[in-house]
């Protein structure tokens, strides 16, 4: 078993401290745990910067920190496989992704760009399992422990807010909220990445109808990060569900196929998800269930009081959608205030999407068309 996680957050958010206790509790559990050092820390410590005497320009800053961290994380994967067969924890100090938050999108693609095998921004994104930020406070803010950090307390606040949003749209992003003390800090992330490692699911999935009408959509449009997804159901047997879905994500498009197991009690368990080329998305376009129209929507993500939402806009349908949210069993779940909910919608199957695409009543009860 490898898990790999991104520790991010923005400067004095208490990284440091929180990995090293990672690095200390995972290891006395059994685990095999491998800390990779912050890139862009090392680079400058180095003399290599983006700013001061010398400096390099921030994008070609920014190619240089992306390939380095690259070539770091391909011989962490090389080590593993070369090591006995045991439980790996590859912890990284700030993922790929981090280093978007310092460069406009055009510039991001220039970056892209100049990298070799780099498909899209998902594609690195889902190099990783888990993402925990860690969101800073002034009042635990130092540049003692950090001799390339030069940002001052409103800058460092403001890095680690677009440390955050670079981060939408990862499938499974915690948000750590400033605590009293650090040890508070440090137990809440020790508590998610114990739930990363459990064999069983402890999470369940919240969905509320949203009406549109009532809410002001504007504070997610333009605080969030948003996705383009086009669903289609393929022909599958009764207890099972095999879709294949067109994405558009951070101006590239991909496909996924995916095939999930129905349980007794209705409930599906991904059997298997994989990204697929073109040619083999247009071949299983032939196979489509007819008895279902295409889902077409864009999905926004964005985070509201340390929780990660998602809400589906759908084609044709401008009175209501439905927010989503993964939490753990117990966990209450705060209702962004701009949002008007209808109804909790999570147990009523006419809201799943399989059943959002069929041409039957469901269709009419839930106003939504293709």
């Amino acid at each position: 078993m490898v898990k790999r996680i991104v520790l991010t957050g923005g400067p004095g958010s208490g990284k440091t401290s929180v990995l090293g206790k990672i690095e200390q509790v995972f290891s006395a559990q059994g685990y095999k745990v491998i800390v990779v050092d912050e890139t862009a820390t090392y680079l400058i410590n180095k003399g290599i910067k983006p700013f001061g005497d010398g400096a390099l320009s921030m994008v070609d800053f920014q190619e240089i920190v992306m390939k380095l961290q690259l070539a770091k994380e391909d011989v962490i994967d090389r080590a593993i496989e070369m090591m006995p067969d045991e439980n790996v924890i590859v912890v990284y100090d700030r993922g790929i992704i981090d280093n978007s938050a310092y460069i406009n999108q055009e510039e991001l693609f220039e970056v892209l760009s100049r990298i070799n095998n780099v498909k899209s921004v998902s594609d690195l994104m889902n190099k990783y399992d888990l993402v925990i930020n860690l969101v800073g406070s002034k009042d635990f803010y130092t540049t003692e422990n950090n001799k390339a950090r030069s940002e001052d307390i409103s800058e460092a606040l403001d890095l680690g807010n677009r440390t955050l949003k670079a981060w939408l749209g990862h499938k499974l992003l915690k948000i750590v909220l400033p605590k009293e003390t650090l040890d508070d800090k440090i137990r809440e992330v020790l508590n998610i990445i114990n739930e990363l490692l459990k064999s069983k699911n402890v999470k369940r999935q919240e969905k509320y109808l949203v009406d549109f009408s009532r809410s002001d959509l504007s504070q997610i449009i333009n605080n969030g990060k948003s996705m383009e997804i086009e669903q289609t159901y393929l022909i599958s047997e009764d207890d099972v569900e095999k879709r294949i879905r067109r994405i558009i994500f951070n101006g590239y498009t991909s496909y996924y196929f995916s095939v999930f197991k129905i349980m007794e009690n209705g409930d599906k368990v991904i059997v298997s998800e994989k990204e697929i080329d073109y040619g083999i998305y247009k071949s299983l376009l032939e196979f489509k269930d007819n008895n279902r129209c295409i889902i077409r929507k864009k999905r926004y993500y964005f985070t509201y009081d340390g929780q990660y939402f998602s809400l589906d806009v759908f084609e044709n349908e401008s009175e209501m959608g439905i927010l989503e949210i993964n939490i753990v069993e117990g966990e209450k779940v705060n209702i962004p205030s701009f949002i008007s909910v209808i109804e909790n919608v999570t147990d009523n199957k006419n809201f799943l999407n399989k059943n959002i695409a069929m041409e039957n009543e469901i269709r009419k009860k839930v106003k939504i068309n293709d």
